[in-house]
């Protein structure tokens, strides 16, 4: 698929054709004396003074041309190069009018209820490549939502009336490479029952004890386990969280300076099965930025997705990555790491290495090496949009995606949903209990 030439025909047939006709002309101006000698083409019609002045001059040295005198031969190579460049010039700049005009074109088209269905469906937007996802976020509103990842010391980290975001601090930590081996952004309570390390880090020995000299039952322990689960806010445990407007590296990321976060169009998230904000104190998208309800300016990653466990895949949107951080070749990190952890240099900073290599670099290498955890959308660098004007259209399409206002049968298959998943939650911690509880008793 051929977005750009797809969307030409269909959009701009006479900027086409004008653009083609404009082509062939410019590319029928002579490169050499010689051939404009032969043509009829007015000096004016140059650019460059130089170029006219000194074809005005070679003109006239007659017996220069008859004789091809030795400075006849250097005025005409110099000459030679001036109208190659000219023309050269003349063909870039009517193709870089025609990209500026094709641009607003797509910008002032956007996808039509049966285009939404076609290129915003997760198969098409996973099988898509990234010059054609460019190509169709010119149609789109140039909002998205930011998923950020870690790899690397965290050294981010922030604090909020909810706690105290600070885990791993100080620590190597990489959540990117197994979100690579999973293709999907999955939330937590999916995560949790199918990852028996993750769900073994919701207890521990400690407090398995604490509770058998307490006198409980298993499944006593596994009920105070789970009441410090989850958050007053409808299925935020089983929602995949993301921010809106900005990537929140910031807070959320490891390394200074040093991101990983995947970028989708609204679009695309509002045209499938996916419902989003569900935190009541949240409103509705549109709008570049968004707040609470409160007029609060929103800082943090809690726009919920959420699609019955099934994830939001890698490849329908855009792996970005840092592209020119200096990192160690051997692990892809900014600091020296020894047994996994960074070492602390003489001013209590993490110690860098003496060889490096850039970001870029490291990980074209990495997946060179492992090419089935490549994402098939990848830029170096960062790929921000967003319009910051209030989009009244993209606000109501949100609202009506919102889980709240689904009918109710829509909003009994949440909560079925949500106890049945709790409920495979709770199986899973009393089986890692009664291994734990065998060894503590």
């Amino acid at each position: 698929m051929n977005l750009e030439r797809k969307f030409a025909k269909e959009l701009a047939s006479n900027l086409r054709k004008k653009t083609a006709d404009k082509l062939r002309e410019a590319r029928k101006k002579p490169s050499t004396f010689s051939d404009f000698h032969k043509t009829n083409i007015p000096v004016e019609e140059y650019r460059y003074s130089d170029t006219k002045r000194r074809l005005e001059t070679i003109k006239k040295n007659i017996w220069g041309r008859i004789f091809k005198t030795e400075k006849f031969r250097k005025e005409e190579v110099f000459l030679n190069e001036l109208l190659k460049i000219e023309k050269e010039y003349n063909i870039d700049e009517i193709k870089k009018d025609y990209k500026i005009k094709f641009a607003e074109i797509l910008k002032n088209s956007p996808l039509t209820e049966e285009e939404k269905t076609i290129y915003l469906s997760t198969e098409s937007m996973e099988k898509m490549s990234l010059e054609d996802f460019i190509v169709l976020s010119k149609r789109l509103s140039g909002e998205a939502f930011y998923h950020v990842t870690r790899f690397g010391v965290r050294e981010n980290t922030f604090m909020s009336t909810g706690g105290g975001h600070t885990a791993g601090e100080g620590k190597f930590i990489d959540s990117f490479t197994p979100l690579l081996k999973d293709g999907y952004i999955k939330d937590c309570t999916t995560t949790v029952i199918s990852d028996k390390e993750r769900a073994e880090s919701l207890i521990n020995q400690e407090f398995i004890k604490e509770q058998i000299e307490k006198g409980k039952t298993i499944e006593e322990i596994v009920d105070n386990a789970l009441s410090n689960y989850g958050t007053p806010y409808f299925l935020d445990r089983e929602s995949s969280h993301v921010s809106y407007g900005k990537d929140l590296h910031n807070m959320y990321g490891g390394e200074n300076d040093y991101k990983f976060y995947f970028y989708y169009p609204v679009e695309y998230i509002l045209q499938n099965d996916f419902y989003h904000s569900t935190r009541e104190s949240q409103i509705t998208i549109g709008q570049g930025h968004y707040y609470n309800s409160g007029g609060i300016k929103q800082q943090y990653n809690d726009f919920e997705i959420f699609n019955f466990g099934k994830g939001i895949p890698i490849n329908a949107g855009i792996l970005c990555i840092t592209d020119d951080i200096q990192v160690d070749p051997k692990t892809g990190s900014q600091y020296i790491l020894e047994n996994g952890k960074p070492i602390i240099n003489k001013n209590g900073g993490f110690k860098k290495p003496e060889n490096t290599i850039s970001s870029k670099e490291y990980w074209e290498n990495y997946f060179l090496l492992h090419p089935e955890l490549k994402p098939n959308k990848i830029i170096y660098g960062s790929f921000y949009t967003s319009t910051y004007e209030e989009n009244q259209e993209l606000k109501d399409w949100a609202k009506s995606k919102e889980i709240y206002n689904q009918d109710e049968n829509k909003k009994q298959e949440f909560k079925n949903y949500r106890e049945k998943t709790r409920e495979s939650l709770r199986e899973t911690l009393i089986t890692i209990i009664k291994e734990k509880y065998n060894k503590v008793k």
